[in-house]
């Protein structure tokens, strides 16, 4: 499973070199990435493998940067229009807001996306079988 710190920082030039070092160090790997600049903040979501969370999230800390945690469910779905919409909804109807979608990969006939929510534990029930963390790692 992967699980994600969510950095937020001042911008800065070499900000993502900076935390990428760090991790490089602890021989962590990035398993996910996505940046967003917001002003003068940044805000950086960093999967990694959940067994190296706690790592990753104390060698961050370490060097500064705040860290608030968040665990990504990876979905899969058919590759066809509606189903990001329908899994969207079904979740806004159990008031369980998504935080971030990436997607991951397409195989076939299937998408595996990536969603960071703010209620991991009441997603995988309303989600059911669609949540395949173990199958697409």
């Amino acid at each position: 499973m992967i699980k994600e710190l969510m950095v937020i920082a001042n911008d800065k030039v070499g900000l993502l070199a900076e935390i990428s070092y760090v991790l490089a160090k602890e021989k962590i790997n990035i398993e996910q990435i996505d940046v967003n600049v917001m002003g003068a903040k940044a805000v950086i979501l960093i999967g990694v493998l959940s067994a190296r969370y706690e790592k990753a999230k104390g060698a961050v800390e370490k060097n500064g940067y705040a860290v608030l945690p968040a665990e990504s469910l990876i979905v899969k779905l058919d590759d066809r229009p509606g189903e990001l919409a329908a899994l969207a909804r079904r979740l806004a109807d159990a008031r369980i807001n998504i935080l971030n979608v990436h997607v991951l990969n397409k195989q076939g006939e299937a998408v595996y996306d990536s969603i960071t929510v703010d209620k991991p534990r009441e997603a995988r029930k309303v989600l059911g079988s669609a949540v395949v963390n173990e199958e697409a790692q």
